[in-house]
C-alpha cells in the first residue's frame, strides 16, 4: 500500500492553499495526500492526488469515517497524517486521527474548537485568566425576542455570528435595538443551530495569534467597518512593543489550554489599554494567507512542511521564528456594486507604481456580480501581497497598491 496524507475539507476558495500540502507530502514523505471535502469541484482534482466526498456534519461523523476507510482500502491506501483544513472538516479529523492512531486533537475538543457556546463556557469557567485577559460575556439566543433582549441588556450595541461557524461567515455587528429585526432576518439559515451574541469590543486593535507544532507569531489585522467585520488587512509580524506582545502571547496560550491541539491553531484577540480578549479558537491553518506571510517574513520556516511533519511525528517543538522583515496582504473591494466589466493587470500595475508585487489572485472574473460591502473574504475582488523592511513602508504600499487597481475596476 502507498503512503498518504489525509486533508479534510477546505474554506471558500482555499483550494489554492492544497497543492502547498501535497508539495511537503511528496517531498517530506514520499506521501500521496488524499483531499476529503463535502462537494467536489473541477479545481479539487488538480489540487490533490485523490479525492473524496462526504457529509462534514456532526450527526454523520461515524458514518462519514467508515465511509473514508472504504475508500482507502480502494485506492490501498495507508493514512500517515491528518491534517483538518476546514473548520467543518476539524471533528471528522479528529475521529480519523483518533481511528488511525495518529497525531490530532481529541474529539470532544474538536467540538470545542468549532461550537463557540463550548468555548466561551470553557472561558468563563476557568478561575486562573491571565492578568489583563477579559472573557467575553456572551448569551447563545434561538428566537428574535431573544435576540432584541440581549442586545438591550448589552447596551444596544453587540456583536452576532453563528453558534457553528467558522471564517468570519454570518458575523455582523449590532449598531442599535433598530437594526435587530432586519440582522435577525439575515442571520435566518442559521436559526436553527443559535445565534450568538457577544458584548461589541470597541476602539481596540485586533490580532491574531497563530500556532503550528509550537511554533507562534502574532498577526496584525484590519477589518472593515461597517455592518459586517470582514478581514481587509494582514502584516506580519505585528509591530509590537514588547509588553503588549507579551499580553496577546499570553492570551493566546491561555486559548490553547482551554482546546487543547498540538497541530494548527489559529483565533483572534483583541488588546486595548493593557487587557486582552479572545474572539474564538479556530483548530486549522489561518486564513488570508497568514502562513504564506510568515514564510517570507521569518527566516528558514516554512509553516505547511511545520504542520505536515507534525501530523506524521507528533513532534512539537516551542519557539518564535526570527523576523526578516514585514510582509502583508491587502484585498481589492469593488468601488460599486454591480456586475464586473473588467480588471486591470495588477502585476503593470505594480511595476508603474514601482512596487514589487510578491503574490496576487483575482477571485472574481467579468461577468460575477460584486459589492461594495463584502460579508467576509468571500465578498472581495481579489488580493496583493507585498514586502518592507519596514512597516510604515508596506502600509503605503498595499493602501496604493490596492487603491490604484481598484480606481481601474470597471463596473456596470
Amino acid at each position: 500500500m502507498e503512503k498518504c496524507l489525509i486533508v479534510v475539507g477546505y474554506n471558500n476558495v482555499r483550494i489554492y492553499d492544497i497543492p502547498k500540502i501535497r508539495r511537503a507530502c511528496q517531498q517530506l514523505f514520499n506521501a500521496k495526500l488524499l483531499l476529503v471535502t463535502e462537494k467536489i469541484e473541477d479545481a479539487d482534482y488538480q489540487a490533490a492526488d485523490e479525492v473524496f466526498a462526504c457529509t462534514l456534519a456532526y450527526d454523520a461523523v461515524q458514518e462519514s469515517t467508515r465511509l473514508v476507510c472504504l475508500e482507502l482500502d480502494r485506492l490501498e491506501l495507508k493514512p500517515i497524517g491528518i491534517l483538518p483544513f476546514s473548520d467543518r472538516g476539524v471533528l471528522l479529523g479528529a475521529n480519523l486521527a483518533l481511528h488511525f492512531g495518529l497525531p490530532g486533537v481529541e474529539p470532544h475538543d474538536a467540538i470545542a474548537g468549532l461550537d463557540k457556546r463550548i468555548f466561551r463556557n470553557r472561558d468563563t469557567q476557568i478561575t486562573n485568566h491571565p492578568r489583563g485577559y477579559k472573557p467575553i460575556r456572551c448569551v447563545h439566543v434561538r428566537s428574535k425576542e431573544q435576540f432584541q433582549t440581549v442586545v438591550a441588556e448589552l447596551g444596544g450595541r453587540a456583536f452576532a455570528k453563528p453558534a457553528n461557524e467558522g471564517n468570519s461567515r454570518g458575523c455582523y455587528v449590532v449598531p442599535s435595538l433598530g437594526q435587530c429585526e432586519a440582522i435577525w432576518s439575515d442571520l435566518e439559515k442559521y436559526h436553527d443551530a443559535g445565534i450568538i451574541v457577544e458584548e461589541l469590543i470597541e476602539h481596540a486593535q485586533e490580532y491574531s495569534w497563530d500556532y503550528v507544532a509550537g511554533c507562534t507569531w502574532i498577526t496584525e489585522k484590519q477589518t472593515t467597518m461597517g455592518t459586517y467585520r470582514a478581514e481587509v488587512q494582514q502584516i506580519v509580524p505585528a509591530p509590537l512593543p514588547r509588553d503588549i506582545r507579551q499580553q496577546i502571547d499570553t492570551a493566546g496560550h491561555h486559548m490553547l489550554r482551554l482546546v487543547p491541539n498540538g497541530g494548527a491553531y489559529h483565533n483572534e484577540i483583541f488588546s486595548r489599554c493593557g487587557f486582552t480578549a479572545a474572539v474564538e479558537t479556530n483548530m486549522r491553518p489561518a486564513g488570508l494567507r497568514i502562513w504564506d506571510l510568515a514564510a517570507l517574513s521569518f527566516k528558514d520556516f516554512n509553516p505547511w512542511d511545520t504542520w505536515v511533519r507534525w501530523a506524521v511525528t507528533g513532534a512539537v517543538q516551542e519557539k518564535s521564528p526570527v523576523a526578516q522583515r514585514y510582509s502583508g496582504i491587502r484585498l481589492i473591494k469593488a468601488p460599486k456594486p454591480g456586475v464586473l466589466i473588467s480588471l486591470p493587470d495588477i502585476e503593470r500595475v505594480g511595476a508603474e507604481l514601482g512596487i514589487e508585487v510578491q503574490d496576487y489572485r483575482y477571485a472574481k472574473q467579468p461577468g460575477d456580480q460584486v459589492t461594495d460591502n463584502p460579508q467576509d473574504n468571500s465578498g472581495f475582488l481579489g488580493e496583493v501581497v507585498a514586502c518592507a523592511t519596514e512597516y510604515e513602508d508596506l502600509c503605503a504600499q498595499l493602501l496604493e497598491l490596492t487603491s490604484t487597481i481598484e480606481s481601474k475596476v470597471r463596473i456596470s
